[in-house]
């Protein structure tokens, strides 16, 4: 046990000594490793991405590093549990353009730039031939609780932590729209696969298995849990 002691001790001081040198391990194996949002997605992504809801500073560079279309928003106040901070004005991933411009929090427009990267470009694109253009939605910020005035606790939309989105519009003028496309055969498959992969990159994502509510999008909500359904 005295040497095993004695072999950590000298392994942490080598490490000490190669990180004080400027030594850092590859980025795939770093968990401080500032996030890339081009970089293909390891086990450390969801770390990471966590990680950005304490320094914005860190998020806003990730976004303008992968050609994000976006502007810094000022803080609103809570008011009640109502609010926002450390907000964007998205328009678009640097890939495809949001329907209409909204605001979310840094860390979800951070997963949707990943989300459109390296799933939704890549399957329509293999599934359709053509990438997509435009991400349909129906906006982020609404101060409400999660089943409208039931008393249910807020909805994470009431600090812009969620977007719901509707469908997609190809480059070629396709349009896939969650409500009417779910159960169909190719444009369903597609789907499913989003709504699926899209565990990978945020906290909540939602879709039409889950309940009626959900029938006509797909709620992606920014966070660390991974529930998807």
């Amino acid at each position: 046990m005295r040497y095993l002691g004695l072999l950590i001790l000298m392994v942490g001081v080598f490490i000490a000594l190669l990180v004080a040198s400027g030594w850092r391990p590859p980025y795939r194996y770093n968990p401080w490793a500032r996030l890339d949002l081009r970089a293909e997605p390891d086990w450390l992504t969801r770390f990471r991405l966590y990680r950005l809801q304490h320094h914005n500073d860190q998020c806003l560079a990730a976004l303008a590093q992968a050609g994000a279309e976006y502007r810094a928003v000022s803080d609103r106040p809570l008011v009640d549990g109502c609010g926002w901070q450390g907000t964007v004005m998205l328009r678009g991933t640097g890939q495809a353009t949001l329907a209409t411009p909204t605001v979310v929090t840094c860390p979800l427009a951070a997963s949707l730039v990943m989300l459109d990267a390296h799933v939704l470009q890549p399957r329509a694109a293999s599934t359709f031939g053509s990438p997509v253009a435009v991400i349909e939605h129906v906006g982020s910020y609404s101060c409400r609780n999660i089943r409208g005035d039931d008393g249910s606790a807020l909805s994470s939309h009431a600090r812009a932590e969620a977007i719901d989105i509707t469908g997609f519009r190809l480059k070629n003028g396709h349009d896939i729209s969650v409500m009417r496309d779910w159960k169909r055969s190719v444009s369903g498959a597609f789907l499913h696969q989003i709504q699926a992969q899209s565990c990978g990159y945020f906290g909540v994502a939602l879709g039409p298995d889950y309940n009626a509510a959900h029938a006509g999008h797909f709620h992606l909500q920014a966070g660390a849990m991974g529930w998807c359904r």
